[in-house]
């Protein structure tokens, strides 16, 4: 092992972990589309039932947004990542999400529905506070 790598690894690194599979590592599942926007959503969960409760929660998601007829698809799950929060005795750590826009116009009206009451209904049912919640919208660049 060469110095750096060594020197990286006792830094004690995050390590993120994919626990769902989205549409940015499953190629028939883009189907071709290229993504306008992507938005990145983290939610801190403060031990391990809570990061179970909120991935399990995107898995159900998932399968919902999965029915959908093509035309609807105007949005899509990116892989889904958990980093655990080193020295955490309880097993909490980050969940992170992304999100590949596809029409601009849904983007614009919809970018926001994290903070709407539907969601912040979702996040107290799964003991996910707002302020423990971070979004971030870019648009890729070719």
């Amino acid at each position: 092992m060469s110095t750096i790598t060594q020197e990286f690894l006792d830094q004690d690194a995050p390590t993120r972990v994919r626990v769902l599979t989205g549409e940015d590592n499953d190629v028939e599942r883009r189907a071709g589309k290229k993504p306008l926007f992507r938005s990145e959503c983290t939610y801190y969960c403060p031990d391990e039932a809570t990061a179970r409760r909120c991935i399990e929660a995107l898995a159900e998601s998932d399968k919902r947004l999965r029915e959908r007829p093509e035309e609807l698809m105007l949005w899509d799950w990116q892989s889904t990542y958990f980093e655990a929060e080193k020295g955490n005795p309880n097993g909490g750590g980050t969940v992170i999400l992304g999100v590949a826009w596809y029409d601009q116009a849904f983007f614009e009206d919809r970018k926001e529905a994290w903070f709407g009451a539907m969601h912040q209904r979702i996040y107290q049912g799964l003991g996910i506070p707002l302020d423990d919640i971070e979004v971030t919208h870019w648009s890729p660049v070719a």
